[in-house]
């Protein structure tokens, strides 16, 4: 059982891999300049704010990924350290996208943002009551600094979105449409509230983490065998995750050829999985 489920992780790696590639694609046309694929002249037209933004993330979240492959072979319980690098991978694939197709007040307001939240680190509050700290740059100015009113002010909003991650990838299906909604969505479903659990370190986390693909009376064998099936969900919801950042750059930016591979890749998926391919389109 063990080796089949080694075997289903590797077909799975091998894809990744190749979308990898369609990553390193994206990120040299929108930072380097026009390159050909089959065929193809490809030219990207991301405007400043919304190239830095989006492509830091998405570079940031490629990382993950190759940092996420280069453990697949773990076992056992290390391979609990592996969900907040999903998390990672997967939230900054959705945040990447979002900038990618929203209008350019966004990637703005973002970029403001950094600004804000670097001030932010060292001037804030930690902890509570007797056990707490007053972190400060400026002790004899208190007041945030007035350049950043936009998220310090009563009512106003103090993140770098005003919309929540599940709105923001409605909005990403709405722009770009359902194949990039939808795959970004399904890693989400697929990861976010476990992660949120391993990573906090909660009663329920270790006990999934423990129990989970696992039977009855489980020998030391079986939960070695469950934290390979582990690997395999967590191989399965980054593909996904990277999928919908490529369908949503390549369809936005109307590169054809790197649009249909993307979806080829992705049919692959579906096809390890045991469902049925998607229609691929051939034309934005």
């Amino acid at each position: 059982m063990e080796r089949t489920l080694q075997k289903s992780n590797s077909e799975l790696e091998i894809v990744i891999d190749e979308q990898l590639e369609l990553l390193r694609l994206s990120l040299y046309v929108a930072t380097q300049g026009p390159t050909n694929y089959n065929g193809e002249l490809l030219i990207c037209d991301l405007k400043e704010e919304k190239l830095k933004v989006s492509q830091m993330i998405a570079l940031g979240a490629g990382q993950s990924i190759t940092t996420i492959l280069k453990c697949a072979d773990w076992k056992g319980i290390p391979v609990r350290d592996l969900y907040p690098i999903s998390r990672s991978a997967i939230e900054s694939f959705i945040n990447a996208s979002y900038v990618l197709v929203e209008n350019k007040n966004v990637a703005e307001r973002a970029a403001r943002w950094v600004k804000f939240r670097a001030w932010k680190q060292h001037n804030r509050n930690v902890g509570s009551g007797k056990f707490s700290l007053t972190l400060s740059t400026s002790p004899d100015e208190p007041a945030p600094p007035a350049e950043f009113a936009e998220f310090t002010e009563k009512g106003q909003c103090k993140e770098w979105s005003e919309l929540d991650t599940a709105s923001r990838i409605r909005r990403v299906g709405e722009i770009a449409g359902a194949k990039a909604g939808s795959r970004i969505l399904a890693a989400y479903a697929l990861n976010y509230a476990i992660s949120s659990e391993i990573i906090h370190g909660s009663p329920f986390g270790i006990n999934y983490f423990a129990q989970i693909h696992t039977p009855q009376n489980a020998t030391l064998d079986d939960s070695i065998e469950a934290t390979v099936q582990q690997i395999g969900d967590i191989l399965l919801q980054i593909a996904h995750a990277i999928a919908g950042y490529l369908n949503a750059f390549f369809k936005s930016q109307k590169m054809v050829a790197s649009f249909v591979t993307e979806q080829l890749l992705f049919n692959r998926i579906l096809q390890l999985q045991r469902i049925d391919p998607q229609t691929v389109q051939d034309q934005i």
